[in-house]
């Protein structure tokens, strides 16, 4: 019993052991490039997010909310403060900039939108 013990508490720390000396080494790697400039960032993954990986998401974002924009517009919502009025109710929220709402937040008020745009094409 204790032969098995003991061979079950090596095995451990030989597991360990390789565990964290492949965390220290992909530590380094990274140090190393960032020090190079090679990563701007990296992202909750450990994932590296390139200069231009920032821009194609900035663009995008910047999209999003021009269609945003326009949608609300072809509600009748054409300015700044009854777009976000009608956000706001959709949302229960207490926005004050359009640019501060999730991706969660703005698929539920797309949503909204399609479905005002459905409920009154139905009314005429």
């Amino acid at each position: 019993m204790e032969m098995i013990l003991l061979i079950f508490c090596l095995t451990s720390v030989v597991i360990t052991s390789v565990i964290v000396a492949i965390e220290i080494r992909g530590e380094k790697t990274l140090s190393k490039q960032s020090y190079k400039g090679g990563i701007n960032t990296i992202n909750f993954h450990g994932q590296q997010i390139l200069a231009q990986d920032k821009n194609t998401n900035e663009q995008l974002r910047n999209r999003v909310f021009e269609t945003l924009d326009r949608q609300l517009n072809q509600l009748g919502y054409v300015a700044k403060e009854p777009q976000l009025q009608f956000i706001n109710s959709t949302l229960n929220s207490e926005h004050t900039e359009l640019e501060e709402l999730t991706p969660n937040e703005l698929q539920a008020t797309f949503t909204a939108i399609f479905q005002a745009k459905e409920s009154s094409e139905i009314a005429a």
